[in-house]
Formats: structure tokens, C-alpha cells, sequence
């Protein structure tokens, strides 16, 4: 799917209708109030301009609000993207490092699997993900050295290719652990969550056990009704999503990058730069999304996983940002960013 900004739209606005009255009215057209559906925060020039709730958290209890918390999914790369970053900064790790270097059972990568390429998604190596017997990151280390070849079927070497892996994230994570000496979720929440004040985010999913502000995630059934999707048995497994949050907290962390409060200008910029391939670009960062538009460099990603369902957009070149968090299975949350863009911008 084509970034939301490429697709936008601008539409009139009736100098009467504020922009949170706008949105407001678009969102009540797609959900019904006693259903499952989502989080929007939106903030401009550093302030919180729009942050509501809609529908419900789960069908049986309350309502949607910014504070609900919700699986981040494939938006917290993320953090693990800004993770290896901080680490690199430290002089801890180079990002050129083969990933062997940090994970040494994983000798058969080869030098030419490296950390920037697990990062940009052109290392190559099979995504394990349909593979049994995988809850943890020791098993899926441990499932890469029992298969000796780890490269996918049809990518002869390292950097030909941008191919998605959730399991070059994974072991992302395993390399955070290793180098920083810190568990994966005492490690963001040292470095990152208590810092930016974020006290609803997380990553160790038992939190989540009798917490009511936890959202619940739905699916459709054959029958088209939402039934509640039920816990995978790789919710352990840290570094390609991992993470719960809210979108109150998502507004903290936004400010933190844009004020460099965690990373350097100088890392913040790698952070939003685009990979390469062996001849060509990615137009993927360290965790996000990246490219250009008529209104200048933009970064952004979408997840969906358990019945969750995601949306993070930030502006470079002008200060907004779109944070979407669901658990409707029926949204566009790239139409819906659009619309608050529009509505916002």
C-alpha cells in the first residue's frame, strides 16, 4: 500500500467546523459507539491539538479513550530501530557489525548479514515466523542454527533484496539484550519510558493480565461478527512489535524525537534516512517508513497483530504527527490519518 501522504487529498473545510469536529463527525460514520474501535492523537507545533477515543475498549466493559492501551504491533520497530541506534552512539556496536559479532551462534550468517541490513529489511535470511516450536528469542537463534542455511529461498545474498522480516527484528532485539546486558523490556524502560514519562507503555505482556485500561483486539468470523482474537503463542518473542501503549503516551514520545531527547540530531537523521540495496533504496529507515512528498519528508508505519491494529505518521519537514491505535478490524487507519492530515494540516 502507497504511504498515506502520496494519497492525501486536502478537502474544503467550512470555517465554522473545527478540525476536531471534523474528524469527530468522520470516525462516528465508521464505527458504532457499542463496538470495538480506536485511539487518535494528533499534535502540532509540539501541542496535543486532538486526542479522543471512540467505540469500545472490549465489548463488555468501557469505553475508548487517549489512556486505553492497545498493542503497538509492527509500529514498535521502531523502538527497537531507535534501540540499536543509542547503542551505536555509545560506541557500544557499529551498525556495520555482522550480526555473528553479538550473536555468535549465528556464525553461518556469514559477515555480509549485518546489523544495518536486519534493520532496513535486506539482510536476506528466512523469516521464521510459520515456524513451529518458536515462543522465545533463544528458540528462534536456535531454529536459524538447526536450518545452517538461513538465507530465504529465492535471495542469493545479502543486500539484493528489501523482503519485511519480522525475525530480522527479532534478532535485533537479541543483540539489545546481549550488548546492553539489560533484559529487552528493562532496557526501553530505562532508557526510554521512564525518561519521556511514559507510564502506560511497556513490553512484558503479563501486564496486560486484569489491567481494564487494556483494550481488547477483535477479529471478524465467517459470519462477519467480531469475536476476540485469541493470544499467540509468540506474544514472548521481543524486537519485531513487543510493545503496548497509548496514544497519550505516543503524544510524549513524539516530542522526545523531535527535541533530539534521545538520540542526537546527527542519530535522529540516520534514524529517518532511507536503506539501500546492493542497487537501489528501500525507502525504509531504522523502524520506519520513509520517503517525500510536495510537503517534504515524512516517516511512518502501520501493524497489525492479536486483533490490534496500528498507524504512526510524523512530518519531518512540518511539525505533525498522526497516532492511530485500534482494535476494529474493519478500518482504513491510513484513510482515516488521511482525513486527519487534512483536517489538521
Amino acid at each position: 500500500m502507497a504511504p498515506i501522504w502520496n494519497r492525501i487529498l486536502p478537502k474544503p473545510m467550512r470555517a465554522e467546523t473545527t478540525p476536531s469536529a471534523r474528524i469527530d463527525g468522520y470516525i462516528a460514520g465508521k464505527i458504532q459507539p457499542d463496538g470495538p474501535g480506536l485511539a487518535l492523537a494528533v499534535v502540532k507545533a509540539g501541542s496535543v491539538v486532538h486526542a479522543a477515543g471512540y467505540g469500545l475498549a472490549d465489548r463488555r466493559g468501557p469505553p475508548i479513550t487517549a489512556e486505553t492501551i492497545f498493542h503497538l504491533a509492527s509500529c514498535g520497530k521502531q523502538f527497537t530501530g531507535l534501540g540499536i541506534a543509542t547503542l551505536a552512539e555509545e560506541g557500544k556496536l557499529h551498525l556495520d557489525d555482522p550480526v555473528a559479532k553479538h550473536l555468535p551462534l549465528l556464525a553461518a550468517f556469514g559477515p555480509q548479514v549485518t546489523l544495518r541490513r536486519l534493520l532496513h529489511h535486506t539482510s536476506g535470511i528466512r523469516n521464521l515466523y510459520d515456524e513451529h516450536g518458536i515462543e522465545t528469542n533463544a528458540d528462534m537463534i536456535r531454529t536459524y542454527v538447526e536450518l545452517g542455511c538461513p538465507m530465504a529461498e529465492d535471495i542469493s545474498r545479502p543486500g539484493d533484496l528489501f523482503c519485511y522480516s519480522n525475525s530480522g527484528y527479532d534478532l535485533l532485539g537479541a543483540v539489545i539484550e546481549r550488548v546492553s546486558g539489560l533484559s529487552y523490556h528493562d532496557f526501553f524502560q530505562i532508557r526510554v519510558f521512564d525518561r519521556v514519562g511514559m507510564k502506560d507503555t511497556f513490553s512484558v505482556p503479563d501486564r496486560r493480565v486484569g489491567d481494564r485500561r487494556c483494550a481488547t483486539g477483535y477479529v471478524r468470523d465467517d459470519r462477519g461478527a467480531y469475536v476476540e482474537h485469541r493470544r499467540t503463542g509468540i506474544d514472548e518473542v521481543v524486537g519485531s512489535g513487543s510493545f503496548y501503549t497509548t496514544v497519550s503516551d505516543l503524544c510524549l514520545y513524539d516530542r522526545a524525537l523531535a527535541t533530539n531527547s534521545l538520540l542526537s540530531e546527527a542519530g535522529m537523521r540516520q534514524i529517518f534516512t532511507s536503506g539501500r540495496t546492493n542497487d537501489g533504496t528501500t525507502n525504509y529507515g531504522l523502524g520506519w517508513y520513509v520517503g517525500t512528498d510536495q510537503g517534504g519528508r515524512f516517516a511512518e508505519h502501520e501493524g497489525e497483530w492479536d486483533g490490534f491494529y496500528s498507524y504512526i505518521g510524523r512530518f519531518l519537514d512540518r511539525p505533525l504527527s498522526i497516532f492511530l491505535l485500534s482494535n476494529h478490524p474493519g478500518l482504513d487507519l491510513f484513510e482515516i490519518a488521511r482525513e486527519a492530515t487534512a483536517a489538521f494540516d
